[in-house]
């Protein structure tokens, strides 16, 4: 079709416009600090998209619409606008430096919502309390602080998520077919709301040498609004809804100090730990597994299950394990069951079974940085414990014999064991390449079992996963300051000079490329995190900085 060649201009335009206004007042009480802010702010958006395109030029080497039939030129033209209006106020009040409180509250407007549910109001409040300030001065416990807060954040929908659009006309001989666009809209969409609080407590001791940064959280997500794929029978692909919650706990911790201090050396480290659990709570009636991205690949989805299922789920394939009693019911980790239609393993029957979880047990980093005199190095450690990678990667090399693990015996023969799908007879069954074998009354060579054999390999999907931990050394950087040296003269005030790498080394379990993978861009996006598939690794990076000041 584009053989003769194709033509595609676009003017894309992006107008921001917002307004803020705010007065304070401050006030002060004996040992009591008031404050009080009030303000407004609009926001309009407007963007704009023009595409101009075309194709089969008249004449070879002319690149110009001009150069095109009209027949043969289309055009495109795309506007979306939104406003938002909000007032908000807050309250800060404090007693000497021991007790602090701040109360929040702001109601927004939104142009993207229904007008009965246009309007969501969202406060929040949180305080603290230096203990330490009740204790004389000493150099065990420097400083000590407990602090909670509670809030809610309100958030709109996308420009037009409440209209349904159609597809434009299709004709065909004499006949026109029209059709609305694959998302639905939702004329009764409602505000998203996220209910968040926290406890925490900041230590430092021995005069600041040790401290510690404790906090835990929880938040929960109300009528999150989402376009997932559900049924097809409403006549559309996607649509915006309310889908339900999302729960979140988890904690914080960080620990710095400074093991060593003298005159010409000073170590100082620092150590952050994290861990979330995160899961989807109520969600649409009769939706078993959402799916909050379009990320496929190889035999693996990114899921999150509804009703308190895991939210960074990987759901895919399996084989069949062997089964036991009256009911049938499978021994997990047992036996594979073998089909003896294919003379292979069975698959099992649900392709939707969460056979992964994308979501780490912990992850860290660990920071030094150590002065010598004018010499400065620090190098940073990120680490993380568990969550799954699905190797999609390996899962594309082994469906296309491209695979080491192809390899196997030399691909002269591959050996099933198992039990009988039907009979749960001992079944350890070895194909070799140069025989023949009757499987089900179909006559099959010994090299065309052993390429069904890596096929049937490839429908597990645990095949390909691995729960995963690193260890990155995600930076190392050296300075050094020449200041002393050129001191006898006026021109140059400083001189430093400083080296830095990033991604340097990554010690792993994982056997793909990188362990650190997002399958993005295309329908990959951010809900792909944990998938490896034939993803480009991170790269490692130099640079050398010299900084003069005059």
């Amino acid at each position: 079709m584009y053989q003769n060649g194709r033509l595609n201009k676009s003017d894309y335009t992006y107008n921001y416009i917002s307004t803020n206004v705010m007065s304070n007042f401050h006030k002060t009480f004996g040992d009591f600090d008031l404050n009080l802010l009030v303000g407004t702010t609009t926001e309009s958006t407007e963007r704009h998209n023009q595409t101009h395109w075309g194709y089969d030029f008249i004449t070879a080497g002319t690149i110009s619409f001009n150069n095109i039939s009209k027949e043969n030129q289309f055009f495109k033209d795309a506007t979306s606008k939104k406003r938002l209006v909000g007032v908000y106020g807050e309250f800060r009040a404090s007693y000497k430096n021991i007790a602090y409180l701040t109360v929040t509250g702001r109601n927004d407007w939104s142009s993207t919502l229904p007008i009965d549910n246009r309007s969501y109001f969202y406060p929040s409040v949180s305080g603290s309390f230096v203990f330490t300030e009740l204790f004389s001065k000493n150099d065990i416990l420097t400083f000590g602080k407990v602090r909670a807060s509670w809030a809610q954040v309100g958030k709109d929908a996308n420009a037009y998520a409440t209209l349904t659009y159609l597809e434009t006309p299709i004709t065909y001989g004499s006949f026109t077919g029209v059709g609305n666009q694959y998302v639905l809209g939702n004329a009764y969409l409602k505000p998203e709301i996220q209910t968040a609080w926290e406890v925490g407590t900041e230590l430092r001791f021995l005069g600041g040498r040790l401290g510690l940064d404790y906090t835990y959280y929880h938040s929960q997500t109300k009528n999150q609004i989402a376009s997932p794929r559900l049924s097809n029978a409403n006549g559309s692909i996607m649509s915006s809804i309310n889908s339900g919650s999302v729960i979140n706990n988890g904690m914080e911790i960080a620990i710095t100090g400074k093991p060593i201090v003298t005159k010409d050396f000073e170590w100082n480290i620092t150590l952050n730990t994290s861990y979330n659990r995160g899961k989807l709570g109520d969600f649409l009636d009769g939706v078993s597994m959402f799916y909050p991205t379009d990320a496929q690949f190889g035999t693996v989805k990114a899921a999150s299950v509804p009703n308190g299922g895991k939210f960074l789920a990987l759901v895919g394939s399996r084989f069949a394990y062997e089964t036991t009693g009256e009911d049938n019911q499978e021994i997990i980790g047992g036996r594979y069951q073998v089909d003896a239609t294919t003379g292979l393993y069975k698959i099992h029957s649900s392709t939707s079974e969460v056979v992964g979880n994308r979501e780490p047990k912990f992850i860290g980093g660990l920071n030094n940085t150590f002065h010598i005199k004018d010499l400065t190095l620090s190098f940073l450690l990120d680490f993380r414990i568990g969550g799954d990678v699905y190797n999609g990667t390996e899962y594309y090399m082994v469906s296309n014999g491209l695979s080491k693990r192809t390899l196997e015996n030399g691909r002269e023969y591959v050996t099933v064991t198992g039990v009988d799908s039907k009979t749960g007879a001992d079944i350890n069954q070895t194909y070799y390449a140069d025989q023949s074998y009757d499987i089900n009354g179909v006559t099959y060579s010994g090299k065309a079992m052993i390429k069904k054999y890596w096929d049937n390999y490839c429908s597990n999907s645990y095949n390909f996963i691995t729960s995963v931990n690193w260890l990155k050394l995600r930076s190392l950087s050296v300075s050094y300051d020449f200041t002393k040296l050129i001191k006898r003269q006026n021109v140059i005030k400083r001189l430093s000079v400083t080296a830095t790498g990033t991604n340097l080394f990554t010690w792993t379990n994982y056997k793909g490329m990188d362990p650190e993978v997002s399958t993005a861009g295309g329908t990959g996006g951010s809900g792909a995190t944990g998938i490896d598939y034939c993803s480009v690794p991170s790269t490692s990076s130099f640079s050398f900085g010299v900084n003069l000041t005059f």
